[in-house]
């Protein structure tokens, strides 16, 4: 699916393909919220902070955090709903980390580890908590490891990942006659990658097209505060 471009998903959900960073994450979800939504979701890919965590690892965060210090919960009813449709223990919860960019090796993933708390990281949960709080709208951030914290990612992709998050064949190809012992650390992440994707399958086949949101909505809250002071891009 082209970044930018939206889908609908039944009756009942809207999918909005971000692309990879806040600022693409940012304009995605202003895009729902124009087309009326009732609640945000962040769902995809994660790095893996926490030991223990391997690829493939459910994480349902009770909160997004920034290396300086914001916080920005997610919605707990909606959470629970998703959790118990799942089952324990299938989903982890613990905070995931705000990414400036890609956390590729093993060293750079225990430093956002220690400076955050977080279990887990990516780059666009924290742009669309500051969307759905400007909105007064729920958050729910769903997440799969596909890099452990253990996988340090070769430069191949570092270098070269694009606005969608893949990697064109033409420098992969390249990069590989290069350095050819990278091929094992790109079976690990393809392997890692079809992991995640059965998690995040698993957790549609379980609570559904819209994940549980008209149930969790039904569910006794405190007031919600919209905050419209905030800038959309920090």
């Amino acid at each position: 699916m082209p970044v930018g471009t939206q889908h609908r998903i039944g009756d009942q959900a809207l999918l909005a393909v971000s692309g990879v960073g806040e600022q693409r994450a940012a304009r995605a979800a202003e895009g729902l919220v124009e087309a009326g939504v009732s609640g945000l979701v962040s769902w995809g890919c994660a790095a893996g902070l926490a030991t223990g965590l391997r690829a493939g690892a459910l994480c349902l965060p009770e909160v997004v955090v920034s290396t300086d210090g914001q916080r920005w919960p997610t919605d707990s009813a909606w959470r629970q709903v998703v959790a118990d449709s799942l089952g324990e223990p299938a989903a982890s919860a613990g905070a995931l980390a705000h990414a400036l960019q890609v956390v590729a090796s093993h060293s750079a993933k225990r430093a956002l580890a220690a400076q955050t708390g977080a279990v887990l990281a990516d780059m666009e949960s924290a742009a669309m908590a500051r969307v759905a709080l400007r909105h007064g709208l729920p958050l729910l951030v769903v997440r799969s490891v596909v890099d452990p914290l253990e996988l340090t990612l070769p430069s191949i992709i570092t270098d070269h990942i694009d606005d969608s998050g893949r990697v064109p064949l033409a420098p992969l190809l390249r990069g590989l006659v290069r350095r050819p012992g990278d091929l094992l650390t790109l079976l690990q992440l393809a392997r890692g990658f079809r992991a995640s994707l059965a998690s995040l399958r698993a957790v549609r086949a379980g609570a559904g097209d819209n994940l549980l949101l008209t149930q969790a909505l039904s569910c006794p809250r405190p007031g919600v505060v919209v905050d419209r002071s905030e800038p959309l891009f920090p």
